[in-house]
């Protein structure tokens, strides 16, 4: 069965003009109309919008041979999977066997996966721009508070400004700011782990780049992270000056946990009071949202999201997961309470949808957020909002980690794409081109792979398969 039959192709670069995608029997409420005539979410309860995931892959379940109800021989091959979507049960509770466990063990287990973490992105991220000075912020939010808590590392271009195409931006050509939140599950992870992206915006958008490390769970459980992103981002546009940047063309980006605590510490800054926060003077208002494979809904579990995928076994391991979780929410929190929006901003409210910055959105095919992530942006498309969304075609989540000594042709592409909106965010003009030859991202990606060229054996070149990968995914904006 052909490709164009299954699922509505959204691997586009679209806007929430230009992506409609056709309508099928899996999105029969895409277009609910209100009584005034303008379009409202299909959604309003947090029980539509997950029944909306389980209903998007219970049809693609048919359609990939991993429906029980399909007769020998229709649809594609089945995958051998013992459980479908349709056997999983939406309302069943997962139980976490770690959940149980003391923190000092939770600790001690985190502890391990740091340190081969650390090993792994500190071989392979030889060839990046490092960073060229680091800062320390205060922690103001919530409890932890401290001076000197939340270290940032920021990548300053040092040289003139490029000049903006809007009369609208100040006078003295500042530069944008991009505030970067690293992934790994909120409990691994550092700021340097973006390396590759950042010092790739630093140069192709003209930034300064902040990467935020953001205190990790076990030892900090939720919703610490949240509130030091919070902090980073007020306190880095109350020093704009002394960072030279300006403050009306921050962009926020974000990897896996980091894309979740972009939209999460955005949310917790629109409505501090309904939490507690007093953050003082208004926050600054938001160009743009980069995101890279974000968790939105945390009221799903593991098993429900896992097997909604199409290959599950490419998935991320139960026991990382696992421990991810356990380490994060705690204490536990019940399932009918996790519709917090610090924890799940992909449930915000229509109120905060309505007043979303533009976003960019790179999910992967072969990623257990991978529904999620298309019930957010059809819901960001349903109110009339700009997003543009990316599918990466068979790649696991976190596709782009750690950054290998020769970047992936598919990171080019899509790195080169984030970077394309973030330049008409902040009021710059167009790149040449987004094809690898072109792209000012691609020729900065080429910079890494010739310091380590040297260094590299024969046969570390892209392969066939990668470069197929490229073509096939170098699609052009519209």
């Amino acid at each position: 069965m052909s490709d164009d039959t299954t699922q509505p192709d959204l691997s586009a670069v679209s806007t929430a003009n230009s992506l409609r995608p056709p309508e099928d029997e899996t999105k029969p409420n895409l277009k609910a109309i209100s009584e005034n005539g303008r379009l409202r979410p299909p959604f309003s309860a947090r029980r539509t919008f997950s029944q909306r995931i389980l209903r998007r892959h219970r049809s693609k379940a048919s359609l990939t041979g991993l429906d029980p109800e399909n007769e020998p021989g229709e649809g594609r091959p089945a995958l051998g999977l013992r459980n479908t979507v349709s056997n999983l049960d939406l309302n069943d509770e997962y139980i976490n066997p770690l959940e149980k466990s003391a923190r000092w063990m939770l600790s001690a287990r985190a502890g391990a996966v740091r340190a081969g973490a650390n090993i792994g992105f500190g071989i392979m991220n030889r060839s990046a721009v490092n960073p060229t000075s680091t800062i320390w912020l205060n922690s103001t939010l919530g409890p932890w508070k401290g001076q000197k808590k939340i270290e940032v590392k920021i990548w300053d271009p040092k040289k003139k400004p490029e000049t903006s195409t809007s009369r609208m931006t100040s006078s003295n050509s500042r530069r944008p700011a991009i505030i970067n939140f690293h992934g790994g599950g909120f409990v691994v992870g550092t700021a340097t782990d973006d390396a590759l992206w950042a010092g790739a915006v630093m140069k192709s958008v003209d930034a300064v780049v902040f990467s935020v490390n953001y205190r990790l769970a076990p030892e900090y459980p939720f919703p610490k992270a949240v509130e030091d992103c919070a902090d980073a981002i007020l306190q880095i546009s109350r020093r704009a000056d002394e960072f030279g940047i300006d403050a009306d063309r921050i962009i926020i980006s974000g990897f896996s946990a980091g894309g979740t605590l972009s939209l999460a510490s955005w949310v917790l800054l629109q409505e501090p009071q309904r939490w507690g926060y007093d953050i003082g003077s208004p926050p600054p208002k938001i160009a743009g949202f980069a995101l890279f494979y974000p968790l939105l809904d945390w009221t799903i579990s593991r098993p429900v999201k896992r097997q909604s995928c199409v290959k599950p076994d490419f998935t991320l391991a139960k026991g990382l997961t696992d421990l991810f979780d356990a380490s994060y929410v705690f204490p536990k929190i019940p399932k009918d309470e996790r519709d917090d929006p610090r924890l799940s901003p992909g449930l915000m409210s229509d109120e905060l949808v309505a007043d979303l910055p533009p976003v960019h959105l790179v999910i992967c095919e072969y990623d257990m957020l991978h529904a999620e992530g298309h019930t957010f942006a059809e819901r960001i498309q349903s109110m009339d909002k700009e997003i543009i969304v990316r599918v990466v075609k068979e790649a696991k989540h976190a596709w782009d980690k750690p950054a290998p000594k020769t970047p992936k042709p598919s990171v080019h592409v899509e790195y080169g794409h984030a970077v394309e909106s973030m330049r008409r965010w902040v009021k710059l003009p167009g790149l040449p081109g987004l094809s690898r030859e072109n792209s000012t991202v691609s020729q900065h990606l080429r910079t890494t792979e010739e310091a380590v060229k040297e260094q590299l054996p024969a046969d570390d070149e892209p392969t066939p398969n990668e470069k197929a990968d490229f073509r096939n995914s170098d699609l052009q904006l519209s």
